[in-house]
């Protein structure tokens, strides 16, 4: 099946595809096991079986009063499969047919058939990480802008202060109060910047 469809039953399950009964892709839910047969791949499964003729598939008595066909979303047809007593879901409007974990058994102990697997058992898909966002190149670029001025602050500050914890005889400039602030604003606001996307606002 291309496109991924949910169990009739469980609604937030996505139906597995797997070859595992007679290499005919079908679809399974991994919580209750049960498999959606589109048109003629329950046939089909049965011919495989030994033994295995042509079965009548028609449902008996049905009634419109099954579960949402998980293919077309319209309701499907609730009756009985082989038996009376065998009672299973079959759209109408595509010809699958839903079989609950064992009926499948069943269906076939019905026909007296005993070859080949009845039931089977999936994991459910690992789900694939998601795709880490793309950088954005401004928010890139200001953060390079954030680390050059935080950088710059910090030397000027050490400058300022080398100047002003420097006997005077040893140096040729006095510290200057202006740079020092300057400096300070330029550390502190750089630092800010930086630290500011460590909750997922730099990505």
């Amino acid at each position: 099946m291309n496109t991924m469809i949910h169990c009739p039953k469980c609604s937030s399950e996505v139906l597995v595809e797997t070859p595992a009964l007679g290499n005919i892709p079908l679809d399974v839910c991994p919580a209750c096991s049960g498999i959606w047969f589109e048109k003629g791949e329950l046939e089909a499964l049965l011919r495989q079986s030994q033994g295995g003729g042509q079965a009548d598939l028609q449902l008996i008595a049905p009634k419109p009063e099954g579960q949402d066909c998980p293919a077309c979303k319209v309701k499907m047809s609730h009756g009985g499969l082989v038996n009376p007593l065998l009672l299973v879901d079959k759209c109408e409007a595509c010809g699958g047919v839903w079989l609950d974990a064992r009926e499948l058994e069943l269906v076939k102990k019905l026909l007296g058939l005993t070859g080949g697997d009845s039931v089977v058992k999936v994991a459910r898909p690992s789900s694939s990480p998601a795709a880490a966002p793309a950088r954005d190149p401004k928010l890139i670029l200001i953060k390079i802008a954030a680390a050059v001025g935080a950088v710059a602050g910090l030397v000027g500050l050490s400058y300022q202060m080398y100047l002003y914890f420097s006997p005077p005889e040893t140096v040729s400039r006095t510290p200057s109060l202006a740079v020092a602030v300057v400096s300070v604003l330029l550390f502190a606001g750089g630092v800010l910047a930086l630290n500011w996307g460590k909750e997922d606002r730099w990505r």
